[in-house]
């Protein structure tokens, strides 16, 4: 007689990568759902989490931060943990105590899949792939980012526009388009906001079409701190690739182009969106903050690298723009292989042996450039190539700064940090999921090396030991790993003065911690670690929101205060409205759907 768990425990329905079930109730045996990334699932709330140490009593606000956390066993088997649905977290502390939240993000595919109790978009990013009952759908996640911006969390991935999200019960108030301002079929993850003028600047690639159809269109926004857009800049770049972050300084904006392209065939194909390109540059543009047209953009050219994320960008007295970031030497993204190579199986192992130091880029916004006529429009480039004005030997990843310093010299920055001299317990951990950030650091630039006009300062990549100023640096032990750390400021305190706030995965024991630093006393150890009694799903970015911001939006939002409720979106995108009119067309029997996507026609 069979044993019960034989029939519990039924193989993955799936043959030749595609899923073969119509009711699948398993998710693939692939490390993308495995260990530290199996699914999750959950949502609910958790009051008053266990705590070691003591949590700092001024310390009152929410840690929010989101996860892609797939719901049904995908279409693919090969799917990427990328392509999950997001999945928000509030750990809301307060007078030493310390509460959870965690909420889907109810997007329109969200909405689509729940209806459908099953998985229907496909490939990370590619419609072509996706079920025919969602085409016309926006197919973004909304799980790489979570922002507070006047009185709402926007949920955001770098696909599609964001959501707007109750920051108290994290219910879905709706898709967001800053109240009819913004049509573009796609929006950054990763806005900035200026303390000085208290603007947001924002920003979106692929933005031209239908965000599915590897435009080379860039738009450059900014919103003032009454939610009126004053800027938007359109622009070409040289090739369809990623940006994903941005810099900002008080008069620029650095976009980096990451040589990871889109490719249209290869998508129609049921292939990857995107294939790391070993050959081609890495770019940035660099563009005026305001009054911008299209030509006054300048695309500096630099060798081949993979662009980590933004830790400062400010203006050097000269008037050049300092612009520091983690810098890769090889492809991070290792499920997106060049087109002439198939994905490696020791990808993970390749991507954990990169080097990935902060490299400091100075561009002059005077520096002569030539209009190239590329097929898709005019790119004005720079005539000469840029290198590294220094290169600061971090390895690590996730750069955060003191926001209060957005736009300015800075002196502090944290990463999680790769360090493979660390002992590491494979056998009790397996391969670490997310990749080895098995450190947290601290960093502080000497004081030559902080451009604030108020001695005398370098820039120069000339240093013994690839430090370029002084590293605190903690290690937990061989069983854990961190995700992405996030600056708590202390009132009234001077540039990083402040606490760390950080996820730290358990990966032989599959749950997570919460752990809080003094933000300069990083090797000191956690003042306090919050016990999270489940396993989180590893999350891309968070942030920190002050209660008293919360609650101050709270009553602008309500019925009858001065701003009002959130107003989301009331009309579909243009790229929607479009489709919906081929649709009676063809219901018409006028016009055909071939060469589209999502149900679009480029031709």
């Amino acid at each position: 007689m069979a044993h019960i768990h034989s029939f519990l425990s039924p193989p993955p329905p799936y043959a030749s990568n595609r899923l073969t079930s119509s009711t699948p109730t398993k998710f693939p045996a692939t490390p993308v759902f495995a260990s530290m990334n199996k699914p999750s699932r959950f949502e609910g709330s958790i009051l008053d989490l266990e705590v070691s140490g003591s949590i700092p009593p001024e310390i009152n606000g929410t840690f929010f931060r989101v996860q892609p956390d797939t719901r049904f066993p995908p279409l693919y088997e090969d799917d990427i943990h990328f392509n999950g649905d997001g999945s928000v977290t509030a750990i809301r502390i307060a007078a030493g105590h310390a509460d959870l939240t965690q909420r889907y993000v109810h997007t329109e595919r969200y909405k689509a899949e729940t209806t459908a109790r099953k998985a229907l978009f496909g490939r990370y990013r590619n419609p072509w792939t996706d079920n025919e009952s969602v085409k016309g759908v926006i197919r973004t996640a909304s799980n790489t980012n979570i922002i507070f911006w006047r009185g709402m969390l926007l949920a955001m991935k770098e696909d599609g526009p964001p959501f707007a999200m109750d920051p108290v019960t994290l219910e879905t108030i709706g898709r967001y388009d800053f109240e009819g301002q913004v049509t573009a079929p796609t929006f950054t993850a990763h806005p900035k906001f200026d303390p000085l003028t208290n603007e947001m600047v924002c920003f979106a690639y692929e933005a031209g079409g239908d965000g599915s159809d590897c435009s080379v269109d860039v738009v450059v926004w900014t919103f003032d701190a009454e939610g009126k857009k004053q800027e938007e800049a359109w622009y070409k770049a040289p090739f369809a690739g990623m940006i994903h972050d941005v810099g900002v300084s008080e008069n620029w904006v650095v976009l980096p182009l990451t040589p990871i392209k889109m490719d249209r065939e290869r998508m129609k194909k049921g292939g990857n969106k995107f294939a790391w390109d070993p050959n081609e540059d890495q770019w940035y543009g660099l563009c005026p903050r305001r009054g911008a047209k299209t030509e006054d953009i300048i695309w500096f050219r630099a060798d081949n690298g993979f662009h980590g994320h933004v830790a400062g960008c400010y203006e050097l007295p000269t008037g050049e723009v300092a612009f520091d970031l983690t810098v890769a030497d090889g492809n991070v993204f290792f499920f997106f292989p060049p087109d002439t190579n198939i994905t490696p199986s020791d990808g993970v192992a390749k991507r954990n042996k990169l080097s990935s130091p902060t490299v400091r880029w100075i561009f002059d916004p005077k520096a002569k450039k030539s209009a190239v006529e590329y097929p898709e429009g005019t790119v004005y480039v720079a005539d000469e190539r840029v290198k590294p004005a220094l290169t600061w030997l971090t390895n690590g990843e996730f750069s955060r700064i003191d926001d209060r310093y957005v736009t300015k010299p800075y002196k502090h920055f944290w990463q999680a940090v790769v360090d493979p001299t660390r002992p590491y317990d494979f056998a009790k951990c397996g391969p670490p999921a997310g990749g080895l950030f098995n450190c947290l650091g601290h960093y502080t630039w000497a004081e030559e090396h902080i451009h604030d006009g108020t001695k005398e300062t370098k820039v120069s990549n000339e240093t013994q030991d690839g430090k370029f100023g002084l590293e605190d640096v903690y290690f937990p032990g061989p069983t854990m790993t961190f995700q992405e750390p996030t600056f708590i400021p202390k009132e009234g305190g001077e540039e990083g003065e402040g606490y760390l706030i950080a996820l730290l995965n358990h990966l032989d024991e599959l749950r997570n911690d919460v752990v809080i630093f003094d933000a300069q006393k990083l090797s000191g150890g956690p003042l306090a670690v919050i016990h999270l009694p489940l396993k989180l799903k590893l999350g891309l970015h968070g942030n920190w929101v002050d209660n008293r911001d919360i609650e101050d939006w709270k009553a602008r939002r309500a019925e009858g205060g001065d701003v009002g409720p959130v107003k989301v979106a009331q009309e579909p995108l243009p790229w929607q409205k479009a489709y919906l009119a081929q649709k009676e067309r063809e219901a018409n029997g006028t016009n055909g759907t071939n060469g589209t996507t999502n149900g679009v026609s480029h031709a």
